[in-house]
């Protein structure tokens, strides 16, 4: 095997293994730290050179969208998968409602909430940091779950990602940007270009956790 073939090797290992650990696939610059790379047109090299063989496709080009398509890549998992549908939500880390601030996909541990939310690959949970959205009853510190999903309705509140980062809004589509609406007067919406890439809906919010 080239050096060229392990390092594609490695790098599909690598976005199989953070979709199992964490329900969502690295970001290009993630990819790049865990390899070593100083350039991210270093990662989008490889990448291309893995959908041109068949192993990897980016149905729509956006941040943390891929589809692995080698069935002998998945029996080499080398990392334990999250436990499955009905023991729990994974716990990924953190997400801005105040500012965007970057959006650390750290796997943290497993939260059990059978009775409300049917767990699944595509249910994760992030905590709130900051309080724009707080007229949504949503506060600073609580737990959202979040419906993995690219599209929600015009008002709903979901998970954006911008980038590197993150943030929970009530999201618009107005025509030619989107806006990010927070649920505080004190917070100006964040509009974003539809020309901008690193746009990306991450999921819908479908629920609120909070400690008393």
């Amino acid at each position: 095997m080239t050096r060229d073939n392990d390092k594609e090797l490695a790098i599909l290992e690598y976005i199989q293994r953070r979709h199992a650990e964490t329900g969502v696939y690295p970001s290009v610059r993630e990819i790049a730290t865990e390899m070593g790379f100083r350039s991210t047109n270093t990662v989008a090299y490889y990448l291309n050179k893995l959908e041109r063989t068949g192993l990897l496709e980016r149905p729509t080009r956006q941040a943390r969208t891929f589809a692995l398509r080698s069935a002998a890549l998945r029996r080499r998992r080398r990392t334990p998968v999250p436990p499955a549908a009905g023991k729990g939500i994974p716990l990924l880390g953190r997400v801005a409602a105040g500012q965007p601030i970057l959006a650390q996909q750290n796997f943290d541990g497993m939260v059990t909430l059978d009775g409300f939310f049917p767990a699944g690959e595509r249910t994760f949970a992030l905590r709130v940091r900051g309080d724009s959205m707080i007229e949504a009853g949503i506060m600073d510190g609580d737990l959202v779950i979040v419906r993995q999903q690219t599209r929600v309705e015009q008002g709903e509140i979901g998970v954006a990602i911008l980038g590197d980062e993150a943030t929970v809004k009530r999201i618009y589509d107005e025509g030619s940007e989107w806006r990010l609406q927070p649920e505080n007067p004190a917070f100006e919406p964040i509009r974003v270009p539809k020309s901008d890439g690193s746009f990306a809906v991450a999921g819908k919010v479908v629920g609120v956790l909070r400690r008393l």
